[in-house]
């Protein structure tokens, strides 16, 4: 029996066209420690993908440290999101931020995404003209 809580590689994005697709089409929420991009995704569940760079947050320590914590705070509450693509940035404030205040900025800001990804209108294709009667 495996675990709900396993953060496999389908729960993963994995190459750049998948970034690019959320960053271009996804619903995006913000503060100071942390950006938040979502877009909906028609596998049936949630993924995971990170951008923790060394200019916002530092050496590889840090930059470890925290996709440590995105990674824990994703896997354990992957079975409650929608079926979304979530991409996460780091920003500046997260270099120096206390576990509890960056758990809460991520908590926030995924509820905050996922709502806007959700609530979103989905593009509509214009109805087909009607045919000519002869």
């Amino acid at each position: 029996m495996t675990s709900p809580y396993r953060f496999r590689p389908c729960h993963r994005l994995h190459a750049g066209p998948e970034y690019d697709r959320v960053y271009r089409q996804g619903k995006r929420a913000g503060d100071g420690l942390f950006a938040v991009n979502a877009l909906l995704n028609p596998l049936g569940h949630a993924r995971l993908g990170m951008s923790v760079s060394y200019r916002t947050v530092g050496n590889a320590v840090c930059r470890n440290r925290i996709r440590r914590m995105i990674r824990e705070m994703f896997r354990v509450r992957q079975a409650t999101l929608p079926p979304l693509d979530f991409v996460v940035t780091s920003r500046p404030g997260a270099r120096n931020a206390e576990r509890p205040v960056m758990l809460t900025s991520l908590e926030r800001l995924f509820a905050e995404a996922t709502r806007k990804a959700v609530m979103a209108p989905t593009p509509q294709t214009p109805p087909a003209p009607p045919a000519p009667q002869h």
